[in-house]
């Protein structure tokens, strides 16, 4: 999924920012501040992942059928993850020697992000690639900040370099988990059996004739003689995963 995101997050770049701007994912290096890239580009360094609160429980399930109706398998609910990369922008130093002209410029391609993520929150269907197109749900995009407890003041260093201007893009990305088809056969037999259960000391022809009423499963038969109750079983093997919270099927 991280490859894909890459490659969906680079084809959207590709139509945010000016044509010939590159785009690239290693983390940025000391080297980059001197040496002329031949063209302007944006870096894209991966730094966080975590799980999204915006997926359904963990235990919803679907059916998924064929056009017949026939049960294919049950799908478990899609997952989202929260995928930051740490954008900076990069000046050709050739093309713009003069420090604060570079500086500008690097501006400029940051702006156009924030203005991309201004003006839709998803990713198109056409710049989805791999398992986010084939998950058939949105892929949000969205420019920020550090959040509390998270900064990129620290990578600097770690880097090499000196800070920089830059911005925090996040997507937030579905993962569809694979389609269970180890499915459960259908109900294979259906018993019936029948026991008597005897009369206790103080059972009754009206306490027998009440338990004929209370179900039309149960029969009074005599006084004293006890009562013979009927049972019904059915032997069902499900075809699909019971949901969360819903009690097996009764027989």
């Amino acid at each position: 999924m991280l490859r894909d995101a890459d490659l969906s997050l680079a084809n959207w770049l590709g139509s945010v920012l000016p044509p010939g701007t590159g785009v690239r994912f290693d983390a940025p290096c000391a080297a980059w501040q001197e040496q002329a890239a031949g063209a302007p580009f944006v870096s894209l360094f991966l730094g966080d992942i975590r799980r999204d609160g915006q997926e359904q429980p963990a235990s919803g399930w679907s059916e998924v059928r064929d056009t017949e109706g026939r049960l294919l398998g049950t799908q478990p609910a899609a997952r989202h993850y929260r995928v930051s990369y740490t954008v900076t922008a990069w000046a050709d130093p050739a093309a713009a020697p003069d420090r604060s002209r570079q500086t500008m410029e690097e501006h400029g391609l940051l702006g156009l992000l924030i203005d991309a993520c201004s003006t839709a929150d998803t990713l198109a269907d056409d710049h989805l690639t791999g398992a986010l197109a084939e998950a058939g749900l949105p892929s949000f995009v969205r420019c920020g900040g550090d959040e509390p407890g998270r900064s990129a003041a620290g990578l600097w260093s770690g880097f090499g370099i000196t800070p920089r201007a830059h911005l925090v893009l996040e997507l937030v990305a579905p993962v569809v988990p694979p389609l269970v088809t180890d499915l459960a056969s259908p109900a294979r037999e259906l018993v019936l059996g029948a026991s008597r259960v005897p009369a206790g000391p103080a059972a009754t022809p009206a306490a027998a004739a009440a338990g004929t009423a209370t179900g039309s499963a149960a029969e009074a038969v005599g006084t004293g003689a006890g009562v013979r109750r009927w049972e019904r079983r059915t032997l069902t093997e499900s075809a699909s995963r019971p949901r969360a919270g819903q009690a097996p099927p009764q027989g």
